[in-house]
């Protein structure tokens, strides 16, 4: 039992290792491009974005994923992680529905992402 957990030790130390060693090669690449996207699907993916504007600077993480309870239905999540200016107050979530049969966009007022 105990070679098990020091396997696993050893397993999580290798895994923590590698994002050390993956991540300036991230901030590399976002660097360059400005923003970086996982999975293209317009409902559900995750990007990140250079903050550059003149009263702030940082790094914004966009998550949006499909609605528990909530057909048709996305919620989307913005945080803000900046070194320059104040994102605390500007951080925000909201809920995006789809329209069952055209798949528009639904205005905000119709989208409820709690049932």
């Amino acid at each position: 039992m105990n070679r098990w957990f020091k396997r696993l030790g050893y397993a999580i130390l290798i895994v923590f290792w590698l994002f050390i060693m993956a991540f300036p090669t991230f901030a590399f690449f976002l660097a360059t491009r400005g923003e970086l996207q996982f999975r293209d699907d317009p409902r559900s993916h995750m990007r990140f974005f250079m903050v550059q504007e003149e009263a702030s600077s940082g790094i914004g993480i966009e998550w949006v994923r499909d609605a528990r309870g909530a057909e048709n239905c996305s919620q989307t999540s913005i945080r803000y992680f900046l070194w320059e200016g104040d994102g605390r107050n500007q951080n925000t979530n909201f809920c995006q529905c789809y329209d069952p049969i055209s798949d528009a966009p639904l205005p905000i007022e119709e989208s409820r992402c709690t049932p």
